[in-house]
């Protein structure tokens, strides 16, 4: 029996902030636009729904054009103009922690909302990914700003709780070809899910908030990457003191480190070059950003080889991936088959919306094209250029916006936010 796998298909939402008669006129952002700080704040604005003042440091929750849910999807973003965030590894451990307990509360509004059967926070990192085909889809859309995406799905296995306008299942051998090599059909995510479960055993000890969380013991690999599932709820988790800078930070800074060793080990990149490129932003558009573009010069196969057995690293990751990276570094072939410079992860929290149970889960980003957190769960997501909701779903959608504003500007943030 084939595998059905579940599309979705979700028009464009145009948020309306209160008291305007229709919403602004909007622009999908793009990787090249988050290299002018200021003008991509100034079009983040257009959609923002509140703004908090997290020590001194502004995060607003920010309705998505382009969204994953026909019900609530909102991301956070933090909109300085003179900040360049990439990931939760440069955030201040204090200031993430604070920005989780706002997660949380968002996540119970979403929650609380009856069509919705499970409640979702994660996101995309690919800030070194430049290129004409790394820049077209997938993946991390704003490389300069880290944005968490926070929603809800209603059970999208039970035909009755969603519109099927808006999903379908098919079989997963209809689905062409580089979508089913990410949700699991390929030879790279089991070796590096193994890779990557091994940097968290050395990363965090036995008694570990993360461990408390998704005992090691759970931690499993499939076709996507590595998951671990937890009794506890994804609210309970978000909400806990310290889960910013002992759980999810020390992720980020890892996967951000296998990363940028990986990149090194098969190419001449160099990604704190990169990195430091991607800071200019906080002061202007860099004059050399055509850099970040630069294809990257690939070492020798006994080179790489020899670093891998000096890090232990499995040969099997190495023979999975070792085509599709000299494809990029020469441009050869069908593009759809090349390497994500610089490569990338998605990083998933989901749970029930009753709260019994939450997962975790990364899946790492090898190939261009698209893909990010919904694929990691499994789910295929459509995203038409040219199509709305229809005028009543948006007023709709747009009043439930309006009401998670009030919702958390009566939750008792005062010991460490100002509204905006």
């Amino acid at each position: 029996m084939e595998k059905k796998i579940k599309v979705l298909t979700i028009p464009l939402f145009p948020f309306c902030k209160p008291g305007r008669k229709k919403p602004i006129r909007l622009k999908r952002i793009r990787p090249f636009d988050s290299l002018n700080l200021k003008k991509m704040i100034k079009e983040i604005h257009k959609s923002s729904i509140i703004t908090f003042d997290i020590r001194n440091k502004t995060w607003s929750v920010v309705s998505v054009y382009s969204a994953y849910s026909p019900d609530v999807h909102v991301m956070l973003v933090e909109t300085s103009p003179d900040r360049c965030l990439p990931g939760p590894e440069k955030i201040p451990d204090k200031e993430g922690n604070k920005l989780m307990r706002i997660c949380s509360a968002i996540l119970e509004f979403i929650a609380q909302r009856k069509i919705n059967n499970s409640i979702h926070f994660g996101y995309n990192w690919s800030p070194r990914s430049w290129g004409k085909e790394e820049e077209k889809t997938g993946f991390q859309s704003i490389p300069t700003k880290w944005h968490p995406h926070l929603w809800g799905w209603p059970d999208l296995d039970n035909p009755k709780s969603i519109k099927q306008k808006y999903i379908k299942s098919v079989e997963l051998i209809s689905l062409p070809f580089p979508q089913q090599r990410l949700l699991g059909n390929n030879n790279y995510a089991k070796p590096f899910g193994l890779l990557i479960r091994s940097y968290i055993n050395k990363t965090f000890h036995e008694n570990s908030l993360l461990f408390e969380f998704f005992p090691r013991k759970k931690w499993q690999i499939d076709g996507r990457g590595i998951y671990a599932v937890s009794n506890l709820s994804l609210i309970s988790i978000l909400n806990q003191e310290e889960f910013f800078s002992s759980c999810l930070k020390p992720l980020a800074s890892m996967l951000e480190q296998l990363s940028t060793d990986l990149t090194e080990i098969f190419t001449k990149m160099n990604c704190a070059e990169a990195d430091r490129l991607l800071l200019k932003t906080e002061k202007q558009l860099p004059k050399n950003w055509r850099k970040l573009r630069v294809t990257p010069v690939m070492n020798s196969p006994d080179y790489i080889i020899s670093h891998f057995v000096k890090r232990g690293y499995p040969l099997s990751l190495f023979n999975a991936i070792y085509e599709p990276i000299y494809n990029r570094c020469n441009e050869q072939g069908n593009p759809e088959n090349w390497w994500r410079k610089g490569f990338g992860y998605c990083l998933v929290l989901s749970g029930d919306s009753e709260g019994f149970s939450s997962r975790i889960r990364i899946m790492p980003a090898v190939f261009t094209g698209p893909g990010g957190i919904v694929e990691a769960q499994g789910v295929i997501l459509n995203r038409p250029e040219n199509k709305r909701f229809s005028k009543n779903k948006t007023r709709q959608k747009c009043k439930t916006l309006w009401e998670l504003a009030e919702y958390l500007k009566n939750k008792d943030f005062s010991d460490f936010v100002n509204l905006r």
